[in-house]
């Protein structure tokens, strides 16, 4: 079925979907007869939970965030999102804000980047996994590329949608799970995960589903900390953070107040063996400028 302008199907069966109920609350397959939510306008086609959060307090949260979000531009929204999740400690909130109003000109850094090394065709579909707040997705939008934003976390995707609201930006946002993308084959021009690869559960499902969705002589852009990295930890802020055994890493989290990632990281060598096991070729892996941003 066609969702604003983008070719969905059942994530379980990849068959054909079907708007069901009255107002057309909810989606329904006509293969598997799965059912799926569609919530605040945005289709939940999830099967299974976020990492950090069930699917029901996901879906409350993100309903909460929906309500509240005509009372405030995107950096209020953050803020309120923060206050609402006691979990996360006010020195974390501090960091994630500045890393996520930051994440514009980061976003169209490695968007040029990543251009320049492929060097191919003009913009066409573009579809990113993990969006979250939706920065690449306005970058992307503004370079002329057509976007769809997926991501397993309902309530960052309402967060993202007042980011694209305020960019004046229309792309469609779905929730899913990486491992269960529910697209059909060969519609996207560009696939793009930013710090995505490293959380996900099945590493090797996804980009055997980043392959599947690709049209020919499409690319896949993708960037994840490296394993090896000295630099601060982009998830913990500690320095050289990256080389802890994640029961270290867990443990200082932990005494901070704050959740323990969950992630496996990667080295170059790794990452390039699983792409060339999902079938990738023409690979190039590189360490991207600090942009000024």
């Amino acid at each position: 079925m066609d969702y604003k302008g983008v070719e969905i199907c059942c994530p379980r069966c990849q068959d054909d979907l079907a708007w069901s109920g009255s107002t057309g609350e909810k989606l329904v397959c006509q293969g598997c007869q799965a059912d799926y939510p569609v919530i605040c306008d945005i289709p939940d086609l999830r099967i299974f939970d976020d990492p950090y959060i069930s699917l029901q307090d996901d879906r409350n949260k993100g309903r909460g965030l929906a309500d509240a979000a005509a009372d405030y531009d995107l950096a209020g929204l953050i803020d309120h999102y923060y206050d609402s999740t006691k979990v996360v400690t006010p020195q974390q909130a501090a960091m994630y804000k500045r890393g996520l109003l930051a994440a514009g000109g980061r976003a169209a850094a490695a968007l040029e980047a990543w251009e320049q090394a492929a060097n191919l065709a003009p913009p066409g579909r573009l579809l990113e996994i993990g969006c979250g707040t939706g920065p690449l997705l306005v970058s992307a939008s503004q370079r002329g590329y057509r976007c769809v934003g997926v991501d397993i976390a309902f309530r960052w995707l309402i967060v993202g949608r007042k980011r694209l609201e305020e960019a004046g930006v229309d792309a469609p946002l779905i929730c899913a799970c990486a491992e269960a993308l529910p697209f059909p084959d060969g519609q996207f021009d560009r696939v793009v995960l930013d710090s995505v690869i490293e959380h996900v559960r099945d590493q090797d499902a996804v980009l055997a589903h980043c392959k599947r969705m690709s049209a020919p002589h499409a690319a896949m852009y993708l960037a994840t900390p490296n394993r090896f990295s000295i630099g601060p930890d982009p998830h913990t802020g500690f320095p050289a953070g990256s080389l802890y055994p994640a029961a270290l890493t867990a443990a200082l989290v932990k005494r901070q107040g704050g959740i323990p990632p969950r992630r496996q990281l990667l080295t170059v060598f790794s990452l390039r063996k699983k792409l060339e096991q999902a079938g990738y070729s023409a690979i190039r892996i590189f360490l991207p400028d600090v942009p000024a941003a």
